[in-house]
């Protein structure tokens, strides 16, 4: 199992900025990738959706994580970018699987249903992201003695309620229906 220990004040801001740049740039790669399983979309709309929408998301639950974990900001904002990095590279991931097109296949629907192969399997990426991302965040924040049903009573409720706002509110920018 992974330990992480309390955040260390030595350590330099740029490792809050290095994590910073994998998550703006896997939330971009993934975006660009949904393309490859939704044709209609546009590469660059689709990433401009992912990251805004996400991005956003994460700014506002980093403020609710504030206020719920009352420890100092440098070390809610490293413990939220630590959890990005580990969920990014599941979306990476992903969008290597749909550049190669494994997440597709024309025509095909889950089970006899309406939902397209892309769609499920998408769905099944960001899934596995969100938990990976939020046990790190717990495994993080449990070493500071902050609950685990607070911060994912918060993430439930800001990120993942808040980023479906938003995902909704920006899906103009794919290009495609949603």
């Amino acid at each position: 199992m992974i330990e992480f220990k309390p955040f260390d004040r030595s350590k330099p801001c740029g490792l809050i900025l290095c994590l910073f740049a994998v998550a703006v740039a896997g939330s971009l790669i993934y975006g660009a990738s949904l393309a490859s399983a939704f044709p209609a979309w546009s590469r660059g709309g689709a990433a401009a959706w992912l990251a805004l929408s996400a991005g956003l998301a994460w700014c506002l639950f980093g403020l609710v994580l504030l206020r719920i974990a009352r420890k100092p900001w440098r070390v809610c904002l490293l413990a939220c970018r630590v959890a990005m990095a580990f969920g990014e590279a599941v979306l990476v991931t992903g969008a290597g699987l749909n550049a190669l097109g494994l997440t597709h296949a024309a025509g095909a629907v889950v089970h006899g249903g309406n939902l397209p192969i892309g769609a499920a399997a998408n769905w099944l990426i960001v899934i596995v992201a969100n938990v990976t991302m939020a046990v790190t965040l717990v495994l993080q924040m449990r070493v500071l003695n902050v609950p685990a049903g607070r911060i994912l009573a918060a993430w439930c409720g800001v990120l993942n309620g808040g980023g479906a706002v938003l995902f909704w509110t920006l899906r103009g920018l794919t290009g495609g229906m949603l």
